[in-house]
């Protein structure tokens, strides 16, 4: 599948994927012989997953950290696992904030319609 493909089928542009190829977002795509990418059903994986993250606005320095990672193989498990729960902490403690800030709003709210 071809770069414009997997925008398409994706809904995001040719240029967000060549950015974060470029970036190290997601791991180098491999080239037919004319030079133009050629996505295996693995690339579109981690296309999605950068799509994802980028959504949940996860910092592209994990993404990098991530892939670098994920590109060291077997090996380096041990050390994904440790980034992916470090990652969960910080989502975990941004959503308390966000359900307090909710719980406030709603507060506001209740005020407002006393008055």
């Amino acid at each position: 599948m071809n770069i414009q493909q997997v925008a398409e089928k994706l809904s995001i542009s040719t240029d967000m994927i060549r950015r974060w190829e470029r970036l190290g977002m997601i791991p180098p795509v491999t080239r037919n012989k004319d030079g133009l990418r050629n996505f295996t059903k693995a690339d579109i994986r981690w296309v999605k997953y950068a799509k994802l993250l980028n959504m949940m606005n996860i910092s592209p320095d994990f993404q990098i950290e991530y892939v670098k990672l994920a590109m060291l193989g077997k090996n380096a498990a041990p050390a994904r696992q440790s980034l992916l729960n470090e990652q969960l902490g910080q989502l975990n403690d941004d959503h308390r904030c966000l359900v307090d800030q909710l719980t406030d709003m709603e507060k506001t709210i209740e005020r407002e319609e006393l008055a």
